[in-house]
């Protein structure tokens, strides 16, 4: 997904919570953990990445895996005239986890 959405900025997920969208750029084992250099369109941040730190890969998915009980992130899905909804993409947990956005 290189290059969606890139960027850093506020997020709505709970109060004062930042998102970043990038590409690592580098990686460097420090003494608070591991630090990584995210790059993105007009800017770069560093980032202490802890242990318990939750990194989210996407992979293409199945439309079979939204099944009941699947815990799933819809961003920017817009209303049809008829009230169902929209969405270009959705994102569904796998092996119990839930999409952490």
């Amino acid at each position: 997904m290189r290059g969606t959405s890139e960027g850093h900025g506020p997020w709505d997920l709970v109060p004062k919570s930042t998102m970043t969208n990038a590409s690592v750029a580098q990686r460097v084992k420090g003494v608070e953990g591991e630090v990584i250099t995210l790059k993105y369109k007009g800017g770069e941040k560093k980032v202490v990445v802890f242990p318990q730190t939750r990194i989210v890969s996407f992979v293409p998915g199945d439309k079979r895996e939204l099944e009941a009980g699947a815990k799933i992130f819809i961003a920017g899905a817009r209303r049809l005239a008829d009230g169902t909804l929209e969405a270009r993409s959705i994102a569904v947990g796998r092996d119990g986890l839930a999409p952490p956005m």
